[in-house]
């Protein structure tokens, strides 16, 4: 029995429907899920980055004291000594010149120091008890400041005392590591009231000089910045026109 020959036709092959791509869909939805959630973390913690101790110095700095009465944040120019209510002051009225920013030997007249701290220094002050090696370290971590002012204060109870403008903080030793976190974050700082001034006026030491009051500033007389008057310049005259001689006659 002859083989029937095979067909040269092949038959149609059978259709098979795409899956629908679930993955994709499911995954591209995360990824945006996750770029709104950045961005809006973001929009919400704007400043975030910022060390506390730049956004927030006087909650970031434990002990950090704050002025609360008004004398304290007066910025009067006054002749003379000031009553201050605490030693050293975190401010209130003050001489007209500040104190020169700089390590000082010996203690230094309030009513410069208080304009200095107007100007955005920080003021470290020391008294008898602390000894020479805290003194030397306390002097390392100030020099290279440039609003840095140190200076004993023998009448003061804490032995070491770090002012800023309207801050203190009182401390025991050198080796406190708020004292570097204070100077970072103090010294031409956000509560400058005057941010931007120099720190350069009077670099004498001692009590602030002042005028005897039985002797009152002659008319037109000056103060020089240690507070001593200035004698007026003697007036100017305009010189007489020569006398015209004649001629003898002839």
């Amino acid at each position: 029995m002859a083989r029937t020959p095979a067909s040269s036709r092949r038959a149609a092959p059978t259709k098979v429907g795409k899956p629908f791509p679930w993955g994709t869909v499911v995954g591209s939805l995360v990824l945006g899920a996750l770029l709104l959630g950045i961005v809006a973390y973001a929009a919400l913690n704007q400043g975030s980055g910022i060390p506390e101790l730049v956004r927030d110095p006087d909650n970031a700095i434990e002990g950090v004291e704050l002025a609360t009465e008004d004398a304290e944040l007066a910025r009067n120019h006054v002749a003379g000594a000031v009553s201050y209510a605490q030693l050293p002051p975190r401010g209130g009225d003050h001489n007209i010149v500040p104190q020169t920013c700089a390590i000082y030997d010996e203690p230094i007249a309030p009513e410069h120091a208080v304009h200095s701290l107007e100007h955005g220094a920080v003021w470290v002050t020391y008294n008898d008890d602390v000894s020479d090696g805290d003194v030397e370290e306390l002097a390392e971590l100030i020099e290279t400041e440039p609003y840095g002012l140190m200076s004993p204060l023998p009448e003061q109870e804490s032995p070491i005392v770090l002012t800023a403008w309207g801050r203190s903080l009182q401390l025991d030793d050198a080796g406190d590591d708020r004292i570097g976190d204070f100077i970072t974050a103090y010294a031409s700082g956000p509560q400058t009231p005057e941010r931007g001034a120099a720190c350069l006026g009077n670099t004498s030491t001692g009590p602030v000089q002042q005028l005897a009051p039985e002797a009152p500033l002659p008319s037109g007389a000056m103060v020089d910045p240690s507070g001593a008057p200035v004698a007026p310049s003697a007036p100017v005259t305009e010189p007489s026109a020569p006398a015209v001689v004649p001629s003898p006659a002839g």
